[in-house]
């Protein structure tokens, strides 16, 4: 299902994605809860990060192992919260040489706003090699707190010129700045939350963000007859914004006629259609038949 009207729906006339009224307010009420099952893992055995949302949301969880980010630790580190508000992801570690520190990020886009994990100590596990396994495991749990700027949403519509009708489908990336935090990220949705925007139909609205985050909107379905729209990006200011992506008619493409070329003889150097005229043989044949004609002449006489 598109992920703007899965999150529009699940508050009725609310949701993730409502933003028009202004800016949105942190709140008393932590907005997420976190578990990382295993505080010190050993190579091979399976981690698991369960995020818990008060309603529905868009969860992504990023994971910093040594210098390297991992999404979630494996390509299912986004996506929405199920029928009770949570997410999950897990995966099998991979191989250390030694005892690393693994960094937890989590951001939460919910109706009212972005939230985050808070960074500290909670939001960490170690990874140990093989041979230095762990000890006794336990479960490290955090919670976190919505970005405290303000953060706005908006509307996106499709226009399309005479000629093109049908429904665009786009692929969304976000990209969030937080100054109370000093803190950023930018993450594609995964294929299965595109946004889809029919021609000259009803706007959607954007999601919640803090101000100066952007929203690109990437077209990967054309309506029929269109031409491509170019990358559109959408910055959040500090009011509800406004957007239009128009799709042009494409234009029509004629091939030409192409124009008969000569074949050119490699013997003579002359177009085959006009041969080369043999002037050393006709002259040959010249003086044969004036040399026929004078014996002829002589044998009369």
């Amino acid at each position: 299902m598109n992920v703007f009207k899965r999150l529009l729906a699940a508050s009725g006339a609310a949701g993730i994605l409502i933003g028009l009224g202004g800016a949105t307010q942190a709140f008393a009420v932590a907005p997420l809860s976190g578990e990382i099952s295993l505080a010190c893992v050993t190579v091979g055995e399976t981690e698991k990060i369960t995020v818990t949302t008060a309603g529905d949301a868009l969860v992504h969880i990023e994971v910093t192992i040594g210098a390297s980010t991992v999404n979630g630790g494996t390509a299912n580190g986004t996506g929405l919260t199920d029928a009770n508000h949570t997410f999950k992801d897990q995966w099998q570690v991979a191989a250390v040489t030694a005892i690393t520190t693994a960094t937890v990020r989590v951001w939460v886009l919910t109706s009212t706003g972005v939230a985050t994990g808070n960074q500290s100590i909670n939001t960490t596990f170690d990874i140990h090699p093989v041979s230095a396994p762990c000890g006794t495991a336990f479960a490290r749990t955090f919670t976190g707190n919505y970005i405290d700027t303000g953060q706005y949403g908006g509307t996106v519509k499709k226009t399309c010129d005479a000629g093109v009708s049908g429904t665009a489908v786009f692929a969304p990336t976000i990209h969030i700045v937080s100054y109370s935090t000093q803190d950023s990220t930018t993450f594609a949705l995964p294929a299965s939350l595109s946004l889809s925007l029919e021609c000259n139909g009803a706007a959607k609205q954007l999601p919640v963000l803090p101000t100066t985050s952007t929203i690109t909107l990437h077209e990967s379905t054309l309506p029929a007859g269109a031409a491509a729209a170019a990358d559109t990006t959408i910055t959040i200011g500090n009011a509800a914004v406004t957007a239009t992506i128009n799709n042009a008619k494409a234009a029509v493409v004629t091939t030409p006629t192409p124009t008969p070329t000569a074949i050119v003889l490699p013997a003579t150097g002359q177009p085959a259609s006009t041969p080369g005229i043999p002037w050393p043989a006709l002259a040959l044949f010249g003086l044969i038949a004036i040399t026929g004609a004078g014996l002829v002449l002589r044998r009369r006489s």
